[in-house]
């Protein structure tokens, strides 16, 4: 997630809202209920409905339906609001509800409609350590239709040519190329957000929401989201759902007419978060410093949640939940999460896992430690009782490593070393298995940039993302040593080759990719497809061996197989000698090459190319 400096109109918009009191608009009568709809037979029978209107406080709100009945309402310090709370039992069957509305000698009847649920959908599988995760920046993957380029009244339209403006991938243009992703090996897939997102500036990252019910029109519909996570289902990839509770976009429509006074965390002035998440685990830490990490903003054009309001956490808990069951998502990615009030967001967390129990949720902690990430995973048993209910985290300081490690001179604590040092600290972790690795994603430099463009130390890595404990998450074009520029975020999110019509290569087809493209592709295929089908490599255990001379040596081992991953960080090849290793090899014969399929004898010194990361499956005698 990255941070924007935007316009002196915006910021002037955003300040205006943090210093003046809350004054309703004029709003028109019944301007919006939400959520569009629900569903009956959820486990958590309580459901918020949001009404929005002019003096809607007045308002007699009463419904009649079977197995239904209206708890209570709930009023803010604004009239325009009532938040109405229902008991949707389980007597009750789908059908149309219908709200009756009284302000006087007006009635209004809304229609609200129940839906019957999916079968199994509480208990829907999710992704886990045997997933390939591929991340989508959307509007820099691919434009399956020109059509919604420019949509009347939002800012922006296309324009390739700036690269922090939108350039028109969508929603249409990733269902096209489910098929290209299931055959590079790909089993789960993470968009960046796709809700509405109206700013002047930067809307195309699309990390502040402006209607949490909406799709925004540029990326496609609410039933192509839908079809999306459908039609990768049908594909057999599983659709991640990128979760934002720590903020919105200035272009929300609640900062026309602000729900509470309350709703966000207000300052005199604008004042940025302190992005120091370690706050949280110092035991000597100012309670200040802790306060304007997680009261602070993150961005000025992203107005910081106080998720600790009622009404807003049933909101927007709501809010995920509706596109969970809607679309069919099968987990979910949190961003920013240190940056929440960590016991209402694990609160948070922990509601919409009560509906799905088996949801896997990832959280975004982006710190330099092992500890500190491990703070962040469920289960940690931490001194101070806190837990995240986040069953995954993000390797941030893998992604470190991966940034270092190839292209730097092998010492004692460089090079392979930086490797063997970062997996000794997995004792920190309650489980390694649903650690997500990654060597870029959109928020930092591509690494084909880091490594020069060296395909050989390209491929090692790729090797290593794939082969190591926890779980690959790829980011687009790292199948074809996608480019980009060091330094700038803009710079970590070019647009896909041959994603757009007229694009001078196709790099979604073998004949349209680089010599270098269509080398790492056919290897990471070969790579993911083998990882798919073995299970040693999903939860197998993991010993490494401490690297000496630039090779760097680990196993992957369960009952059924082992294998064997030899990192060669040489400039010239270099020899293996089985004994170093022996408490793994001592009864091993020979072992083959899981890219070239070569059968190799190992019971006696044997070589490995410079720069290469060569990957051996143990035959049993």
């Amino acid at each position: 997630m990255d941070k924007r400096k935007i316009t002196s109109a915006i910021v002037g918009t955003v300040l205006a809202v943090m210093l003046l009191p809350c004054v309703p608009a004029q709003a028109s009568e019944l301007q919006r209920v939400e959520p569009l709809h629900w569903w009956t037979g959820m486990k958590e029978q309580v459901v918020q409905v949001m009404f929005y209107g002019e003096n809607m406080a007045a308002a007699a709100i009463s419904v009649r339906y079977p197995g239904v009945k209206k708890l209570r309402s709930a009023f803010t310090d604004n009239p325009n609001y009532q938040f109405v709370y229902l008991q949707v039992g389980k007597r009750a069957k789908p059908g149309i509800l219908k709200f009756t509305v009284r302000k006087g000698d007006q009635v209004i009847v809304h229609d609200f409609e129940l839906k019957a649920r999916e079968a199994g959908s509480a208990e829907r599988e999710s992704f886990s350590a045997a997933d390939a995760v591929y991340l989508i920046f959307p509007d820099r993957f691919a434009n399956g239709n020109p059509a919604n380029d420019v949509v009347e009244g939002y800012h922006q339209g296309v324009d390739r040519n700036d690269p922090g403006g939108r350039h028109g991938g969508d929603i249409e243009g990733i269902i096209q190329k489910l098929p290209y992703l299931a055959d590079l090996g790909v089993t789960a897939l993470w968009t960046t957000p796709v809700f509405d997102n109206n700013d002047v500036q930067y809307s195309y990252h699309h990390y502040g929401c402006s209607d949490y019910y909406k799709v925004d029109p540029r990326m496609g519909t609410n039933e192509d989201y839908r079809r999306l996570a459908l039609t990768a289902r049908e594909q057999g990839i599983k659709l991640i759902l990128d979760v934002v509770p720590n903020h919105c976009s200035s272009a929300h429509w609640w900062m026309k007419d602000l729900p509470d006074k309350e709703w966000f965390n207000r300052w005199d002035s604008y004042t940025s978060s302190n992005y120091r998440m370690m706050a949280w685990m110092d035991p000597h830490r100012s309670e200040k410093d802790l306060h304007r990490l997680t009261h602070g903003w993150f961005a000025p054009n992203m107005p910081d949640f106080n998720l600790r309001h009622p009404l807003l956490f049933d909101y927007l808990k709501q809010a995920y939940i509706y596109w969970i069951e809607y679309a069919g998502i099968a987990g979910l990615r949190v961003d920013t999460y240190p940056y929440n009030d960590l016991p209402t967001a694990a609160r948070f967390i922990r509601s919409i896992r009560n509906e799905y129990p088996n949801m896997t949720v990832v959280g975004e902690c982006w710190m330099n430690t092992a500890q500190e990430i491990a703070y962040f995973m469920s289960g940690n048993n931490n001194k101070d009782g806190f837990d995240s209910q986040l069953q995954s985290v993000m390797d941030f300081p893998l992604g470190n490593v991966f940034q270092q490690a190839f292209t730097e001179k092998e010492g004692w604590n460089e090079g392979m070393a930086r490797f063997y040092m970062h997996f000794a600290l997995d004792f920190a972790y309650p489980r390694t298995d649903l650690i997500m690795n990654f060597i870029d994603n959109h928020d930092i430099d591509r690494y084909s940039e880091v490594v020069n463009k060296d395909v050989r130390l390209y491929k090692m890595a790729l090797a290593m993302l794939i082969t190591v404990r926890g779980y690959p998450q790829l980011y687009y074009g790292n199948e074809i040593m996608l480019g980009g520029e060091r330094g700038s975020y803009e710079g970590h999110r070019f647009d896909f080759p041959g994603g757009w019509p007229g694009d001078a290569a196709d790099a979604f087809s073998e004949e349209g990719r680089s010599t270098a493209g269509r080398e790492v592709f056919s290897y990471l295929r070969t790579l993911l497809h083998y990882r798919k089908n073995n299970p040693v490599l999903h939860t197998g255990a993991m010993k490494q061996f401490i690297p000496t001379d630039g090779v760097y040596v680990y196993f992957r081992y369960n009952d059924e197989k082992t294998v064997m991953v030899i990192v060669n960080n040489n400039d010239a090849g270099s020899t293996v000698d089985p004994g170093r290793y022996a408490e793994m090899m001592q009864t091993v014969v020979s072992g083959r090459d899981i890219i070239t399929g070569r059968q190799m004898l190992l019971n006696r010194p044997f070589q490995v190319e410079a720069k290469s990361t060569t990957i051996l499956e143990f035959i049993k005698n």
